[in-house]
């Protein structure tokens, strides 16, 4: 029997047909007839049998090592959680919401609902991982974090893609199923795109220009354009009635010092094709649309080629308008006008220097909140620290050291050998699900889907294990309800209660949606705080007065895998941590392709397997970000080179050095 679906491994959320025979998922292809993916869908969502039905899924839960029912399971750990809360505040109980979990609609709802009810503040996510200085620009150029510029492939435009890989990760910032051929369509209609990237990636591939850049010169790059978009070439219309005059004054003052020849010299380009880039903005007044992705954000300055990004946007006219970049106010997460530009918060005590972002602790302050006996029990929703946070050895030994660690997974990993307690959650074709990635989808409005498979009794979903949990600690998760009684559908029908579309019509749309119209104009006619962008914040302008620019010797950079979902192989074979490194430098290191090398910094080291990649700018080593044999986490720190404005760690353009270790 064919079943109508949607993709959750990521954003995109392709539209699937699913072919069940018996209970079992045997076949998954692209819905031809959904309107924004028409029939694509990755090698990871093709694999999306194999993955529910693969040898090491959970199927029972443990409690300390033996198993035991869900609901008794449940039952036990509420009674250690009250325990816990009773004696050392709510704050000691503590969660982990990752990208595993990020796109089950009902899971991600009732982790925050959980921690809101339980009144812990102890909530931590994956954003600080990766995309923190994404929250923190927005929140402070446009009044909410949740404020996320979107392309329009049709616009005809200049895309600028800078250390970002769509044809990999589906789009970051705007979602993008079926990425090639929307690349392709864009330049159908006239559209050009530069990629700057010190790798030639997939998405380069696709380009009309590649410039292979020195990592770590982004900020000096688009600052020097920034300034001369701003003496030449500016949307005076743009800057006279949305930006405050004096912000104005003080960016220009900022900016003074990047001039072009500095930019080349960062950048290892050549000075023309810095000033040909620099024509090729001031050409797309109104049609200006830029990607950064981890490259960036996960570099030290991410912040700064953030909020960069912001700033070249605005003085080319292109936020909020046809043809530029729009905004999505959202269904359920649905946005709302400012009424201050949000003040810092601090941190927790054991790191009062790492500031909260968008609410939640910065992941590198969980170790030092473990060891300082202020968290007690965490529970860990799809997710793997291990693979993810600076030094992972000093974590695990935090991790080993918690009264209650709680894993709520799909498959056995790292994680669940170290929980004293383990549930296996229903998989992404076992439940019912919206699409909640409001803010960065291409598509504005909502789709739903009923689970494809009826789980077992042991394998529930996220939702309803928390509100179970947390039952006995006197937290009423589900306003009265039945957890056992109450379902996906329903749960997932009170979301859209309040929302612009009719809950019933969306239900009855299915996967393949309801549309709401695009809008332009909005946020600058009735959204930012006193009609302004804030293109100028201060915080920013004394980061980039002391910005160093990039590392010179060899650097590391993270990349993202088709295969890989993070630290889950989901797709192929790709299980050996593979380092990219040009020619030149492996064989100045000793290093031949296929061979074992030790790659290590001044914090830590981990042994990879060499690829040669000709098309790799010297001096830089690839790796996959998230990968558990090897992730860049083994080689950084959690308590230096921490970025204050954002709580990330620096994870990219770091030095290192490279030795052979034989065949």
């Amino acid at each position: 029997m064919e079943h109508q679906s949607f993709c959750r491994i990521c954003a995109a959320a392709c539209g699937i047909l699913v072919d069940v025979a018996d209970g079992v998922a045997v076949r998954v292809r692209g819905d031809a007839e959904h309107p924004v993916s028409r029939g694509y869908t990755c090698a990871k969502g093709r694999a999306l049998p194999a993955q529910q039905h693969r040898s090491d899924r959970l199927r029972v839960a443990r409690v300390r090592g033996g198993t035991a029912h869900w609901s008794e399971a449940a039952a036990s750990l509420g009674g250690e959680l009250l325990e816990i809360r009773d004696s050392a505040g709510p704050d000691a109980i503590g969660l982990y919401l990752a990208t595993g979990l990020a796109y089950d609609s009902a899971g991600q709802v009732a982790c925050g609902m959980a921690m809101g009810a339980l009144g812990s503040s102890s909530f931590y996510t994956a954003a600080t991982v990766d995309n923190a200085p994404v929250l923190v620009v927005a929140e402070r150029v446009a009044g909410n974090a949740m404020m996320n510029p979107i392309w329009e492939p049709d616009s005809g435009g200049l895309l600028l893609v800078i250390g970002s890989n769509p044809v990999v990760s589906h789009g970051y910032g705007t979602t993008l199923a079926d990425p090639v051929r929307r690349l392709r369509e864009h330049r159908s209609v006239g559209g050009r795109i530069i990629v700057i990237d010190p790798r030639r990636t997939e998405t380069a591939a696709h380009a009309d220009l590649h410039l292979s850049s020195r990592p770590g010169s982004d900020v000096i790059l688009l600052a020097a354009l920034a300034r001369q978009l701003l003496e030449h070439g500016r949307d005076e219309f743009e800057l006279a009635q949305f930006c405050d005059p004096l912000e104005v004054d003080a960016l220009r003052a900022a900016l003074e010092p990047f001039t072009m020849e500095s930019a080349a010299v960062a950048t290892g380009l050549d000075l023309v094709q810095v000033e040909s880039l620099l024509g090729d903005l001031r050409d797309s007044r109104g049609r200006l649309a830029i990607f950064c992705g981890t490259g960036t954000t996960m570099a030290n300055d991410g912040v700064l080629v953030e909020w960069l990004r912001w700033v070249l946007l605005i003085l080319t006219g292109s936020l909020d308008v046809r043809g530029g970049m729009r905004f999505n106010r959202g269904v359920v997460n649905r946005l709302r006008p400012p009424r201050s530009i949000p003040a810092r918060v601090p941190g927790t005590a054991s790191r009062p220097d790492v500031p909260r972002v968008a609410g939640q602790v910065a992941a590198v302050a969980m170790v030092d909140e473990i060891e300082a006996g202020r968290l007690k029990a965490l529970i860990v929703t799809g997710g793997n620290p291990l693979a993810a946070f600076p030094d992972p050895g000093r974590l695990r030994e935090a991790l080993r050291s918690l009264e209650v660690l709680v894993v709520m997974d799909v498959v056995e990993n790292e994680m669940t050998e170290l929980a004293t307690h383990v549930f296996p959650a229903a998989t992404q074709l076992e439940r019912a699900d919206l699409t909640l990635a409001e803010q960065v989808s291409f598509r504005s409005g909502m789709q739903y889907t009923d689970a494809v498979l009826a789980p077992d009794d042991e394998t529930q979903p996220v939702w309803r294990i928390l509100a179970s949990v947390l039952a006995p600690l006197g937290v009423d998760l589900l306003g009265g309800a039945d957890p056992a009684l109450l379902t996906d559908r329903q749960f997932l029908g009170g979301l859209l209660d309040h929302g612009p579309l009719d809950a019933a019509a969306v239900l009855a749309a299915g996967p393949r949606g309801v549309d709401l119209p695009a809008e332009y104009g909005w946020v600058r006619d009735s959204f930012l705080l006193e009609g302004r962008w804030r293109i100028a914040p201060q915080d920013f302008l004394d980061r980039l007065a002391v910005h160093l620019g990039p590392e010179v010797g060899l650097v590391l950079v993270p990349r993202r895998e088709n295969a890989w979902s993070n630290s889950v192989l989901v797709a192929g074979d790709g299980a050996e941590p593979l380092a990219l490194m040009h020619p030149r430098d492996a064989e100045a290191a000793g290093i031949s392709h296929g061979s074992w090398a030790a790659i290590s910094s001044r914090y830590g080291s981990m042994v990879v397997t060499v690829a040669l990649d000709p098309t790799l700018r010297p001096g830089v080593v690839s790796v996959t970000h998230g990968h558990p044999g090897a992730s860049p986490g083994m080689l950084i720190s959690g308590d230096e080179n921490i970025d204050l404005l954002t709580a990330m760690p620096w994870a990219s353009g770091f030095p290192i050095t490279v030795q052979p270790l034989g065949s």
